[in-house]
């Protein structure tokens, strides 16, 4: 049996915590559940899709028993979110889970056999490493958007996090655009991985969640963990190699285009009510302090948009995908932009002026 006695609060908070790792589809009924265990006084609650884990710990003054069970996940959120009362009460015996909170009471049923349920540990003895959990947050948002979204592309579909000369580099890919974001680590190993992007975005939402100033991380080759104070969570990592992402960093430059990012992205924004209506492309005109905006359709007619620049080097006209430039401008919080071309076939080097570590590269597209 077990016994525990929990504030409404405490308790809809860690399980809508662990329940984002519940994969939508499974033949397991066991994976759509949470599993409850009681250890050395406060209760963990497991939740995995067999890829993440995640264990929200629930600090209680004590408890009665020792057996874990594990209840449907859905279920027992919908019946804590409801509750009235902030005092709810667990009983469990018996393969029966008695929930009570003022006048209220649930008699429901547990799933059997709650050592199936599958648990992914860390190696405690793998390589240790702490993050801010803002820098980390907003590293993510910089590259996690260029991930490619098919699933069958596992080398791209997901975030390379590669640390070396004592850097910690995330980068993502679709194969048209790149993002890179940098940060200086004090640590002397070497190593790589890809985290798939379903992993990453629960990643995200424990970084924006949590209160903790620091991610604690432990890296083991195949699995990877971070804790946040009273959640932590394990991911397996993705068993394919990255591309060698340094191949398509341009090396020089001809034309470098300083501008306020406002104004290309309301620019943008603009042309391409025409672009989303045609071709899905805006061309960039450059001249000397001036770079046009412009895009066509043949059903709807053409718009055009025009925004000053300090411009360094050739004139130049290069055609895009409005989408990877709009995207790109969204994730980076910043006055001003700097474009960086090597000709109007070769990859755009995007930077903000006043950020060090972060560079977005974008193929154009044909005329």
């Amino acid at each position: 049996m077990l016994k525990f006695v929990v504030s409404k609060s405490e308790i809809e908070k860690k399980i809508s915590i662990a329940s984002s790792s519940i994969g939508s589809r499974t033949v397991d009924p066991i994976l759509q559940c949470l599993l409850f265990k009681p250890v050395s006084g406060h209760i963990n609650i497991h939740a995995t899709d067999l890829q993440t884990s995640v264990v929200s710990q629930v600090r209680i003054g004590e408890y009665e028993g020792n057996e874990a069970f594990a209840v449907d996940a859905e279920l027992i959120d919908d019946i804590v979110r409801n509750l009235s009362e902030d005092e709810v009460i667990f009983e469990y015996a018996n393969g029966k889970l008695l929930v009570k909170s003022g006048k209220a009471k649930y008699n429901i049923s547990t799933v059997s056999d709650v050592e199936r349920f599958p648990i992914i540990d860390v190696d405690e003895g793998g390589v240790k490493f702490s993050v801010d959990t803002s820098i980390l947050e907003e590293m993510l948002d910089r590259v996690s958007f260029c991930a490619s979204s098919e699933s069958a592309m596992r080398a791209l579909n997901g975030v390379y996090w590669e640390v070396h000369g004592g850097f910690l580099r995330l980068v993502a890919s679709d194969g048209y655009r790149l993002a890179l974001a940098e940060q200086k680590l004090e640590i002397e190993n070497e190593f790589d991985f890809i985290i798939g992007l379903k992993s990453v975005k629960e990643l995200e939402k424990l970084l924006s969640s949590t209160t903790e100033p620091t991610i604690n991380i432990i890296y083991d080759h195949s699995i990877i963990s971070f804790n946040a104070g009273d959640v932590t969570m394990t991911v397996r990592t993705v068993e394919e190699t990255f591309p060698d992402y340094k191949r398509v960093l341009p090396k020089a430059f001809k034309t470098r285009v300083v501008l306020n990012i406002d104004d290309f992205s309301e620019a943008l924004k603009r042309v391409m009510i025409i672009s989303k209506r045609g071709n899905e492309k805006v061309q960039l005109k450059i001249t000397d302090d001036v770079m046009e905006l412009s895009s066509q359709s043949p059903d709807f007619g053409e718009a055009v948009e025009s925004i000053p620049i300090t411009k360094d080097g050739e004139d130049l006209i290069v055609n895009f995908n409005p989408k990877f430039l709009n995207e790109a401008v969204k994730h980076i919080d910043e006055k001003e932009l700097e474009f960086n071309f090597v000709d109007n076939i070769s990859p755009l080097q995007v930077n903000p002026r006043n950020v060090e570590g972060y560079m977005y590269i974008v193929l154009p597209v044909r005329a």
